[in-house]
């Protein structure tokens, strides 16, 4: 069948148009033991920003956030991972693929699955003039592998958990979550490096890797309408709303 414009136009209108990469954003909880390791400092100056957005969403971010399924804890810091959300510059729905292995039973050889792989995944962040962003996963890197004593801290201790679980969510062009993914037990194993150079007048990006065990898929699509009213008619509106309320469908 040859290629029909208006055939095409018609089934991408019927499923409400393209889905741009664009609308998207992380829900990133800092762990108890990390938001312990990182000066507090930091995180007095984030929270004394003077942007009402970062009390607004408090209680909204530390419900989202909250336990999950596979045991993912509430963020010890909501201010700074809604911080982390705004800054977040770019990063991927993860990929996932089966490990084969060849087998022969009679005859030719065919291939049978053995094992999911799930893929790493990048966070790029916008890095401000405080490099808020570069010293906080420093010193999540500083907290999991201490340079002073070369001992791995536990993963999955309650005292020294440094994994999280995070959430990676897609939007429509009305603020309705399509789809998502719940990273589970992920954590920062790579900062990749920053060049400096007298010929670049840009601004820094800080792109971090993270690693996980597995991904679970979040189908359920929802309007916020807290994030919906803001954007629309701005945020004296929105306040009049309960944090983080949404009609699932």
């Amino acid at each position: 069948m040859s290629f029909s414009p208006n055939l095409f136009l018609s089934n991408v209108r019927a499923k409400d148009g393209l889905a741009k990469p664009a609308r998207f954003e992380i829900v990133l909880p800092i762990p108890t033991y990390i938001g312990s390791a990182v000066s507090s400092s930091i995180f007095e100056k984030i929270l004394n920003l003077p942007n009402s957005i970062f009390t607004d969403v408090t209680d909204a971010i530390t419900s989202a956030v909250g336990a999950t399924q596979d045991g993912g804890t509430a963020s010890s810091n909501p201010s700074m991972s809604r911080y982390l959300a705004l800054q977040c510059e770019s990063t991927e729905l993860p990929g996932r693929s089966l490990a084969v292995q060849d087998v022969k039973i009679y005859g030719p050889t065919f291939k049978v699955p053995v094992q999911t792989v799930y893929n790493d995944i990048s966070f790029t962040f916008l890095c401000t003039n405080e490099f808020y962003e570069r010293k906080l996963f420093d010193r999540w890197l500083e907290a999991i592998h201490p340079s002073d004593t070369n001992n791995f801290r536990y993963g999955k201790s309650d005292s020294t958990r440094y994994m999280t679980n995070v959430k990676i969510i897609q939007y429509d062009d009305f603020i309705k979550q399509i789809y998502a993914v719940e990273l589970i037990d992920a954590f920062p194993y790579v900062i990749t490096p920053q060049a400096v150079s007298w010929a670049e007048d840009g601004f820094h990006r800080l792109t971090v890797q993270f690693a996980y065990q597995k991904y679970r898929v979040i189908y359920d699509g929802s309007y916020n309408l807290t994030d919906a009213a803001t954007a629309l008619f701005g945020t004296g509106l929105s306040r009049l709303l309960p944090f983080g309320q949404s009609i699932r469908f």
